[in-house]
C-alpha cells in the first residue's frame, strides 16, 4: 500500500486493497495491488488499478445501512497493559501462570487496544474492540491508512479460532488473503471501533469479515480475510525433509 502511494498519481488516496499471500516456493503471487478505474470510458493503454482513488471524493449516491454496535466508549475500558496487571494479581489464575507471566518481558504494541467483551465472550466467533495508534501522527492521509491497514491484521483471522479454543490447544495460522475497502477518511490516532465476525471455518480455513466505525458511528472501512488454521503438529508428526 505504501509503495502504491509512493508511485501513484499525486494526491491519490487508497480506496481498497485486495491482497493475497503465499509462502516460499508457492505458485501464487505474493501480493496483489490493483487500482480501479474512475471512468468507464478508459482509453486503451490507460492504467487499470484498484488501489488508489481520486484525490477528492466525488459527489454521488450515498447511504449507510451498517449500524455501529452499542458498546462502551474506550474511556470506560481497560487497555492491554491494565488487563495484564489484573491477571498477575487475580487469584483465579494459577500461581504458576502468574509467576511465569510476570517474568516475561512485556513490550507494548504500537497500537493501543481496548476490548469491549469480557472473558465469557472469548469463545464466540466475534470480537469488538477499540484501537488507535499510540501517539500523535502527522496529517498525511497515506500514513493514517497504512497504520489502520497494519492494525487490522493483528487479531483479525484469530477470531475464527475463538469457538475452538481450549486449554493446551496449540495452533498455527497463515493468511491466505486479506482485502479491505476504505469508505471514508480515517484517523489512525483517533479511536476506531473494530467489529469482527467469523461466519465460517471449514477444511482448515477460517473466514472473517469486519467493519470499522469512527466515534461518530460512520462506517469508514470494510474488510475480509481467509486464513489457514490448523492444530500445531507434535514433534513426532513433523515430516522430515526428503533431501
Amino acid at each position: 500500500m505504501a509503495a502504491a502511494w509512493a508511485t501513484g498519481a499525486a494526491g491519490a488516496v487508497v480506496a481498497g486493497a485486495p491482497g493475497g499471500c503465499c509462502v516460499a516456493g508457492g505458485g501464487r503471487g505474493a501480493a496483489e495491488a490493483v487500482i480501479a478505474p474512475w471512468d468507464d470510458a478508459m482509453e486503451p493503454g490507460e492504467s487499470d488499478t484498484r488501489l488508489l482513488g481520486p484525490a477528492k471524493d466525488e459527489l454521488g449516491f450515498e447511504h449507510q445501512a451498517a449500524i455501529m454496535p452499542d458498546v462502551p466508549p474506550p474511556e470506560q475500558l481497560l487497555n492491554m497493559e491494565e488487563i495484564r496487571e489484573r491477571r498477575l494479581t487475580d487469584p483465579r489464575f494459577p500461581m504458576q501462570y502468574r509467576n511465569s507471566a510476570a517474568k516475561k518481558k512485556f513490550v507494548p504494541w504500537p497500537i493501543e487496544m481496548r476490548f469491549c467483551g469480557d472473558s465469557a465472550s472469548q469463545h464466540k466467533p466475534s470480537l469488538n474492540y477499540w484501537f488507535r495508534a499510540r501517539g500523535k501522527l502527522s496529517d498525511d492521509p497515506a500514513l493514517h491508512r497504512c497504520v489502520v491497514a497494519y492494525a487490522s491484521d493483528l487479531l483479525f483471522s484469530g477470531v475464527s479460532l475463538n469457538p475452538h479454543r481450549e486449554k493446551g490447544l496449540k495452533t498455527y495460522s497463515l493468511s491466505l488473503d486479506h482485502s479491505m475497502w476504505f469508505h471514508k477518511p480515517v484517523k489512525a490516532d483517533d479511536w476506531l471501533l473494530y467489529v469482527i465476525e467469523s461466519p465460517s471455518a471449514h477444511g482448515g480455513r477460517g473466514f472473517v469479515t469486519a467493519r470499522m466505525f469512527n466515534r461518530q458511528g460512520e462506517l469508514v472501512m470494510s474488510l475480509t480475510q481467509e486464513a489457514l488454521i490448523r492444530r500445531a503438529k507434535t514433534p513426532g508428526q513433523t515430516p522430515r525433509p526428503k533431501l
